[in-house]
């Protein structure tokens, strides 16, 4: 899987968002426009079904989700200021973005990441730990976040140490 995914797997518990971002227009997809195909015929078909549920699931973006590099870390400020840092996951404490993209949780060792800003949205990061994968959106100055869990988008607010 790379950054941009669409794959009938990803909605086995949920719909999939309308309007797809299309694939980039850079690598295998320059050559290849059978993804760019289906996004497309998914949008179209969505778009059509007037009654086409609401939902959480993520779209087609962000499903690559690999543990940062040292380089990557110092390249990204958010991951700058993460890295080696604590916080409280909905008020429990624990939550730890250690070195090399591992995450000490109180439920057991995860990986966290960086997440790369997308037309419409900030850079973020990925938690996933306990079988269940979440993208944090952070606001570094008021020292806080809101996580959003993948599929059902249930939101968890968390707050620096």
């Amino acid at each position: 899987i790379g950054e941009w995914s669409l794959d009938k797997r990803h909605y086995g518990g949920a719909y999939p968002p309308r309007n797809l971002q299309l694939p980039p227009t850079t690598g295998h997809s320059a050559i290849n426009f059978a993804p760019k195909w289906l996004a497309m015929a998914w949008n179209e078909a969505s778009a059509k079904i007037a009654t086409w549920p609401k939902t959480k699931a993520m779209g087609t973006v962000g499903w690559r989700r690999e543990s940062p590099t040292d380089a990557q870390i110092s390249a990204s400020p958010l991951a700058s200021a993460v890295v080696g840092s604590s916080w409280t996951w909905g008020g429990v404490s624990g939550l730890a973005f250690n070195a090399h993209g591992l995450l000490k949780t109180p439920w057991g060792e995860g990986k966290w990441g960086i997440l790369p800003a997308t037309e419409g949205s900030a850079e973020a990061i990925f938690c996933d730990f306990a079988s269940a994968l979440h993208n944090v959106k952070f606001d570094l100055a008021a020292g806080t976040f809101v996580s959003r869990r993948v599929g059902d988008g249930e939101t968890v607010q968390g707050t620096r140490e």
